[in-house]
């Protein structure tokens, strides 16, 4: 458009719109033979890798064709940026013409399997990774035909000749991690023999690395669990050399091992991946305690607290800057990382566990775990915040668990984290632990909870009444829809009405005119707590809310207070 409106090819020509249009008319002409070179090069390119990959080929110009041919299909393919080495790359177009089934079929994966290429380790390992590339990158459906049993067995070759072999050289690292990953993507359609796995196993547990954990969390993920499942769980006690069930113990096995003896931090953090997965299952959980892997995750769960300890003790009551920085230094982001790792698995545990396994839990000292991470100092946000999970998970069961997490002195560590948290979801967590604990108590564990968080602290006394008070302020100055706060709400009333319920038994013992804890829930505003949470958007928790004002208070006079915003 002209400046005055007017389209701009009827607009007049003004002056110095020459000089413009010359000077258009030289950057083109200048434009205009990059652009020919370009496609030139282009051309080339393609030219190169079609011939480099034709069977007759050089060493040179093969190399250089496969290399160009899997970097094109990381740049056009993988999802996510692209981080692969950094060198030539086709077109979208002529990579496309050149990933067909049949000719990877043709220029990769027969001349692999049949052993083309053994005379050169370059070459095998330049195939591994292409065809690794299509595995991981190009949609299966389409390559199905070619990735076949014999493909797996293929590449199985590569694992077990750098298995064999005893010079760890860069090429063979890279052919090694090219090959698992290959395998580990086939374990996930393509039907593979358990004889077939379990030769891979055989490699793969020689090896200490990330390339051999996903492996195994493949394998029981996509090949045996479901298959456990399949055959309802009648062959998980079968331990014959060879079986499902004796292949998913080996792999459990030399995870534990790796979480015993390893010292990378990628290698036990995927570990401790792979068992969060593991445990998504009942007999998953079965197998984690049945291979006493349970100390070796409380000891990294630990890690922070550990070096914190041993790092106060080296400053000898010296506190000055440079012990200061001594004592950050002691800790790093990737301790927190692994702790935190390692208790997402005792936390995945506590969630899908049943009763007897959550015995044994407690019975290795879970509960004093999480209590130390809580009272650790180093301990970071999320830490807090899943270990208070954790204990949640596991008052919510019985009386008996509820024992235990009393005696290991937890509830005024929780009663701290949720008075000092500065994270919404810390907070949520240990009021969660602290409800759940209260609506599973007995009689004399309430009255053990109520003195308990009564003690005089920083923040002023505030006993449990007003705890829970405070924690129902919580829930309705968040937003009342997410799940942490709906699942709060539960707890909380749950709480309240098991704490109400041993009042009124607890009035009568003593001869009291009215319940000791219904008072003390007035005295800190309780009935305009119950009145916005009968306006909760939920309609079981607005209605408990009001069965529990009109059950142990009388109040319809709850509804005068209903103008209160939940917010």
């Amino acid at each position: 458009m002209a400046s005055d409106g007017r389209d701009s090819a009827t607009a007049p020509m003004r002056p110095g719109d020459e000089r413009n249009l010359d000077t258009n008319d030289s950057d083109i002409s200048e434009l205009l033979p990059r652009l020919e070179k370009s496609c030139q090069v282009r051309d080339t390119l393609f030219d190169e890798v079609l011939r480099g990959l034709q069977n007759d080929a050089q060493l040179r110009p093969k190399l250089m064709a496969l290399e160009v041919l899997r970097r094109s299909i990381y740049a056009h393919y993988a999802e996510g940026e692209y981080q692969d080495d950094v060198g030539k790359i086709l077109t979208k177009e002529d990579t496309d013409r050149l990933i067909a089934p049949q000719d990877i079929e043709r220029y990769i994966i027969k001349p692999l399997i049949t052993g083309a290429f053994n005379a050169n380790n370059a070459i095998r390992c330049e195939c591994a990774k292409v065809i690794h590339a299509v595995t991981a990158c190009l949609p299966m459906k389409e390559y199905k035909s070619i990735l076949t049993a014999e493909t797996f067995r293929g590449v199985l070759l590569l694992m077990e000749y750098v298995c064999g072999n005893r010079n760890k050289s860069k090429l063979e690292r890279e052919m090694w991690n090219a090959s698992v990953y290959t395998i580990r993507n086939l374990v996930t359609f393509v039907d593979i023999s358990s004889e077939a796995i379990g030769q891979a196993l055989t490699c793969v547990c020689r090896k200490h690395d990330a390339a051999s954990v996903d492996f195994c969390q493949a394998v029981l993920l996509c090949h045996l669990f479901p298959k456990l499942e399949e055959n309802g769980l009648i062959n998980m006690y079968t331990y014959a050399p060879g079986s499902m069930a004796y292949t998913t113990r080996v792999i459990i096995k030399y995870l534990v091992e790796l979480l015993a003896n390893a010292q990378d931090y990628e290698v036990l953090s995927k570990v401790c991946d792979t068992f969060v997965a593991v445990c998504e299952y009942s007999f998953g959980v079965d197998l984690i305690l049945e291979a006493n892997c349970l100390p070796h995750i409380m000891r990294l769960a630990l890690l922070v607290a550990f070096s914190y300890e041993r790092a106060l003790a080296a400053m000898n009551d010296i506190y000055d800057y440079a012990a200061g920085a001594r004592l950050r230094e002691a800790i790093t982001p990737q301790m927190h990382h692994i702790s935190f790792e390692a208790l997402t698995v005792i936390s995945k545990i506590a969630f899908t566990a049943h009763r007897r396994q959550i015995m044994a839990l407690l019975e290795i000292g879970t509960a004093g775990v999480m209590v130390k991470m809580l009272n650790c100092p180093a301990s970071s946000s999320l830490v807090k915040t899943r270990a208070s999970n954790v204990l949640g998970n596991i008052g919510c069961e019985t009386e008996a668990e509820v024992q235990i997490i009393v005696n290991s002195d937890a509830m005024p560590a929780l009663v701290r984290t949720f008075q000092k948290a500065l994270e919404e979801n810390e907070k949520i967590e240990a009021a969660y632990a602290i409800c759940a604990c209260a609506a599973k108590a007995n009689r004399r564990q309430v009255g053990y909870i109520v003195s308990c968080t009564s003690r005089y602290n920083s923040y002023g006394s505030n006993n449990c009444m007003a705890l829970v008070c405070d924690m129902m302020d919580l829930i309705c100055k968040s937003d009342p829809c997410t799940e942490g706060n709906v699942r709060l709400c539960r707890v909380v009333l749950n709480a309240l009405e098991n704490i109400l319920v041993i009042g009124i038994a607890e009035a009568k013992d003593h001869r009291l005119l009215e319940n000791p804890y219904g008072r003390l829930f007035l005295e800190h505003g309780g009935a305009t707590k119950l009145a916005k949470m009968a306006t909760f958007p939920d309609f079981e928790i607005a209605k408990r809310a009001v069965f529990i004002s009109q059950m142990f208070f009388n109040f319809p006079t709850v509804w005068a207070h209903t103008n209160c915003d939940c917010r």
